[in-house]
């Protein structure tokens, strides 16, 4: 059965094990505010259907209600949920099937200037957690995650953890073309996957 598309791909990554933000959705803005009173400010809220929401002004942060928000031209649904305040940093995590290679994992520094900084490891998968901590070493980032001049050190074992149930997720789900999470944010404790394209053979699902 193909892996579902849309917001569900948010369900896909808890059910794997991996952390994400508590979020509520809707079909109109004024509906999202509505299944939203449970979340805890600060709140994003973000509309779906957009590859490339930031570009596409579909973003909005640090919002204490939603009551006052009205609706984003092009989108087919809206996402509420709780924002990640703690971070320390930000990585990108990609998992992609390319031929002839098979599952190619990257890994490099996340959030809106990452295809700037071109800061990225490749691996070819199946690799073990030590490849995947050794690899992030290699980032230009690593100082930042292993607390730089006097900076919270990054929890780097939860970043290595989730990389490994994308990679087992992966591995059992052959229709799944490629996962991209950006930003993974790394807190002290712990690491929450905030946005994800997922792409399988039945379509392409993002939050």
């Amino acid at each position: 059965m193909p892996l579902q598309a849309g917001h569900l791909s948010k369900a896909l990554l808890r059910n794997a094990g991996v952390s994400v933000p508590e979020f509520v959705v809707g079909s109109t803005v004024e509906t999202l505010a509505g299944n939203a009173h449970a979340l805890t400010p600060p709140l994003a809220m973000k509309g779906l259907g957009f590859l490339h929401k930031s570009e596409a002004g579909a973003v909005r942060l640090n919002l204490a209600s939603l009551n006052e928000q009205t609706e984003m031209a092009g989108a087919n649904g809206y996402l509420a949920e709780e924002m990640v305040t703690d971070g320390v940093a930000e990585l990108l995590v990609g998992l992609r099937r390319v031929k002839p290679y098979g599952l190619v994992i990257v890994l490099g520094s996340g959030g809106t200037a990452a295809e700037l900084l071109s800061d990225t490891v490749t691996l070819i998968a199946p690799v073990t957690a030590a490849e995947v901590q050794t690899s992030l070493r290699k980032l230009q980032l690593w100082p930042l995650l292993d607390g730089f001049r006097g900076r919270p050190c990054a929890d780097v074992t939860s970043a290595v953890t989730t990389v490994m149930q994308l990679q087992q997720l992966a591995l059992e789900h052959e229709d799944l073309i490629d996962i991209e999470i950006n930003p993974l944010i790394l807190r002290t404790h712990g690491a929450v996957a905030v946005d994800a394209v997922i792409r399988t053979i039945a379509g392409t699902g993002t939050w």
